[in-house]
């Protein structure tokens, strides 16, 4: 979860322009004072960090890595992990990687030892992509049913989909290996997480992403029992935030959004106020990873009325985040409910996809009374990061700079939000194309009485 300035606060843009003005100042004076959490002197880095990767930016970019962590981790325990311990460890295995890749690889592996999501760090070809809203990959789900493998999505406009990929069919092959193999030999392989199933995710980036030029070949069973090939290559897309928003029967409005991206929020904040007469509301976080932490309580409040503690921020000076004067960031964040707050009762969906400010919203709703959580456990990582550091030699580190609590005491990180109502998804429901999740959700709110939209809607 990053945090940024959001529309309710100091234009960000217009703000950056003042910063940079200021940096030299800041670099002057001490930027422990005027910019304590590097907020400015990262927008500057950006400018200036060089992308080669010799010898000499291995060892500034390792160094980087750990000295960062080690002065402005938000656990000053690290997690319990001997941090002094893992530099001496790593050192050896980072510096003398034979190749750029491993060199990467092994610097994420480090930052891993703090099984926390948030804390990565990313390759150059992996920050472009994030700076220039690109994915790559196959574009398909899998998840861990009964034992099996089993596709629970595959992107509409993927060669997954062109070639018969769908939900419900199992993988039963993954690159001449049976599909739980390879699936158990990447998982012992892969970086620290928050959770023992948030590092599920590492292992389904690893199969969607196969290494450039080379193809990914998957054996499937449909649910007939019959059984197909299908050779995939790595595709790279264009991948903007996207918002999907309808009125289902009985008045019931439901949003799906791909992130809690301020470029939507406009977009989302518009069709909330047209859920003003629903008799109802479904906020769909399922696969939702997250995004901007402000933009999360902005949302939460347009479902409150007055003045509600949203949740309880811990940095690692226990301090507010400030820069210039300007406030980022409390301690105890309050909701401002809207002039006319959404009353309508509200159902919100999560999987173990739906991560950090996706988390927040969901957590947070619940710990206030105001929503009920139908699906699956989620990811258990509920920290935040302020923005990427640029590395020498290209590459980015993330690493968590806040922690939180809901506003019930009750620590996401590592726990996940556990769910009102548990619903299993099976393989005969992806078959089918069903949506129990949803359905058990509309059949609540079907129940619930909101005699103020019928007002409103008779109007």
């Amino acid at each position: 979860m990053s945090f940024s300035i959001s529309q309710n606060r100091p234009n960000w843009l217009a703000l950056l322009h003042k910063l940079l003005l200021v940096a030299a100042i800041t670099a002057l004076t001490g930027c422990a004072v005027l910019d304590p959490h590097r907020i400015v002197s990262r927008q500057v880095d950006r400018l200036t960090v060089s992308s080669t990767l010799d010898a000499h930016n291995r060892e500034a970019a390792f160094n980087q890595v750990w000295q960062t962590i080690n002065d402005g981790y938000v656990d000053p325990h690290f997690n319990g992990v001997d941090w002094v311990a893992v530099r001496e460890r790593y050192r050896p295995l980072v510096l003398n990687a034979p190749d750029d890749a491993t060199f990467w690889a092994e610097l994420d592996q480090m930052a891993g030892e703090l099984n926390d999501v948030h804390t990565r760090v990313e390759t150059p070809a992996r920050y472009a992509q994030i700076k220039h809203d690109k994915a790559a990959g196959l574009g398909i789900g899998v998840a861990l049913l009964d034992g099996q493998l089993v596709i629970d999505g595959v992107g509409g406009q993927t060669q997954a989909a062109l070639l018969g990929v769908r939900s419900g069919q199992v993988l039963t092959g993954i690159d001449g290996q049976p599909a739980l193999d390879w699936w158990q030999q990447q998982l012992a392989h892969v970086r620290g997480g928050s959770t023992s199933w948030s590092r599920d995710a590492y292992v389904l980036r690893a199969l969607n992403n196969p290494l450039p030029a080379t193809q990914r070949m998957l054996e499937l069973e449909r649910p007939d029992k019959s059984a197909f090939s299908a050779s995939l290559r790595d595709e790279q897309i264009k991948a903007p935030p996207w918002l999907l928003s309808h009125t289902l029967t009985g008045n019931i409005a439901y949003l799906r959004f791909s992130g809690f991206d301020r470029d939507i929020k406009s977009d989302i904040m518009t069709a909330l106020d047209q859920a003003q007469t629903a008799q109802g509301i479904v906020l769909d976080l399922r696969s939702n990873g997250g995004g901007d932490g402000l933009m999360a309580l902005d949302i939460l409040a347009r479902f409150v009325t007055g003045e509600v503690k949203g949740a309880r921020v811990i940095t690692r000076d226990g301090k507010p985040v400030r820069l210039l004067g300007y406030p980022l960031l409390e301690t105890e964040p309050v909701l401002q409910g809207s002039a006319h707050p959404l009353t309508a009762p509200l159902a919100i969906l999560i999987n173990r996809h739906s991560a950090s400010a996706a988390e927040l919203t969901a957590g947070a709703a619940q710990a206030i009374g105001r929503a009920r959580v139908f699906g699956e456990v989620s990811c258990g990582c509920l920290l935040g990061f302020f923005d990427y550091d640029p590395l020498p030699g290209g590459g980015a580190l993330a690493y968590s700079e806040v922690d939180m609590l809901l506003p019930n005491g009750q620590r996401i990180e590592g726990r996940g939000v556990q769910p009102d109502e548990p619903v299993k998804v099976t393989r005969q429901t992806l078959s089918q194309g069903s949506d129990p999740v949803l359905h058990a959700a509309l059949d609540w709110l079907q129940q619930q009485k909101h005699p103020a939209a019928s007002v409103q809607k008779t109007r």
